[in-house]
């Protein structure tokens, strides 16, 4: 699972109406990185011709605007891989390649009541960039303050953990 997991409020929403939200993970630099001196460098072009599912639908869509602006809508079930061969049907899974760069978008499309965009009127889409959403995609951690971080603070990272007790 992603870690940390995207998490997002949201205003502004027509209370009545329905919408489906959703996260696109799209590279956000021509680059293949690598750690190396303790920091993150360039070291030439990324493959971009990377195959596999590049967004996840919250599982709670659609639903109503009221809904999306009650609590915060959290990303936490989102799965990433590496994994080319994974099935396309495998909605939760997001495939990336390692030591590339990644940009999460989020989408908010307004759909009729079953979930389905309405071709009859102009589509109303938002979508919504942060910056500092930025990641590289690693199989294993570069740095071990990284690493620390992610056993003391990951849910499935608990055998890990010093003071775990089996």
């Amino acid at each position: 699972r992603m870690f940390p997991f995207l998490s997002f409020n949201i205003a502004g929403l027509n209370m009545t109406a329905h919408y489906n939200v959703f996260v696109e993970v799209v590279l956000a630099d021509p680059n293949h990185w690598r750690f190396q001196g303790g920091k993150w460098v360039t070291c030439g072009k990324a493959d971009n011709s990377s195959q596999g599912n590049k967004v996840y639908v919250h599982p709670e869509s659609p639903n109503t605007g009221a809904h999306w602006m009650r609590q915060e809508i959290s990303f936490s079930k989102l799965k990433l891989t590496n994994n080319k061969g994974t099935s396309h049907s495998t909605s939760q899974m997001i495939v990336l390649q390692s030591l590339h760069k990644y940009q999460p978008r989020l989408h908010i499309v307004e759909v009729t009541e079953d979930g389905v965009e309405d071709i009859n009127s102009d589509v109303k889409s938002q979508s919504f960039t942060f910056p500092e959403t930025q990641f590289i995609a690693v199989t294993a951690y570069q740095n071990t303050d990284i690493t620390q971080l992610k056993i003391d603070h990951n849910p499935f990272a608990k055998g890990f953990r010093d003071n775990y007790d089996s």
